[in-house]
């Protein structure tokens, strides 16, 4: 089981293929890259050297002393220094496309392109509340959001108390992912959307538009404040662009790189 020794915690990856440019797909919310992996990392490792890696505390890595948006997108970029990937085209779904606006922002030499899967620079005060109570419901349980009026943030967005109850989180990724639910609701106070015009990468922006999580509105913004920025909503899928319309996606993904000189090599 590969792990990377990054000091202050240890970071589980997977690598497959050796392509390039290299490719670093980073996972959802709470979650890790095992689903990837399983199911469409062959496909990627096929054209390129392709990173797969669970973020801190959650998954197969180690649990830290500290969680923060920073330190998640600082983990990558030591990750990628000590895989000796100079650049590379990095994918976020979700939260990971949370964590890559974050990552280019800090570690923009590390990024030849990026892509932004069913994500947002900014939520309002009603989708902050929702995010913020499912970290709730992680650590104290249904109880969380009894009795309370959760307010929808679009129309069709399924809140926290419609949404089907989460499997338990283990108590060894509590930490982080309560750290991310909290993160992504505090875009309402700390927008990324104003540093989004210092990112000059190109960068492949795709929302669902049948996304009931996080909705297709937030793939908008980030594309009319990135410049330069591809936008593509897909009307039939839903959360997970990548994963919800895995054909279409690819040929984006390809017809992209390929406008940008990144065509896979390998």
């Amino acid at each position: 089981m590969p792990r990377m020794d990054l000091g202050d915690v240890s970071i589980h990856f997977e690598q497959r293929g050796n392509g390039s440019p290299a490719y670093v797909f980073c996972h959802g919310l709470g979650g890790s890259g095992q689903g990837f992996e399983a199911d469409d990392m062959d496909w990627y490792a096929a054209r390129f050297r392709t990173v797969s890696w669970d973020n801190r505390g959650l998954g197969r890595s180690g649990q830290a002393a500290k969680y923060s948006l920073p330190l998640y997108a600082a983990d990558l970029d030591r990750l990628l220094e000590r895989l000796g990937i100079e650049r590379a085209v990095v994918h976020g779904v979700s939260w990971g496309g949370v964590l890559v606006q974050r990552f280019a922002i800090d570690f923009p030499e590390r990024c030849a392109a990026i892509v932004l899967d069913s994500t947002s620079s900014e939520v309002n005060i009603a989708a902050s509340e929702n995010w913020y109570l499912r970290g709730e419901v992680a650590r104290k349980g249904a109880q969380a959001v009894a009795g309370r009026e959760v307010r929808p943030a679009f129309a069709g967005h399924t809140t926290v108390q419609e949404a089907p109850p989460p499997a338990a989180v283990r108590p060894e990724h509590l930490d982080s992912y309560v750290a991310q639910a909290r993160a992504t609701g505090a875009l309402r106070e700390h927008p990324l959307t104003p540093y989004l015009r210092s990112i000059s990468c190109p960068a492949l922006v795709v929302g669902g538009g049948r996304d009931t999580v996080a909705g297709a509105g937030g793939s908008v913004v980030i594309a009319r404040n990135l410049p330069g920025a591809r936008l593509e909503i897909l009307q039939a899928a839903g959360h997970g662009v990548y994963r919800q319309a895995p054909e279409q996606f690819r040929a984006l993904l390809l017809e992209f790189l390929a406008e940008h000189g990144l065509a896979p090599i390998g």
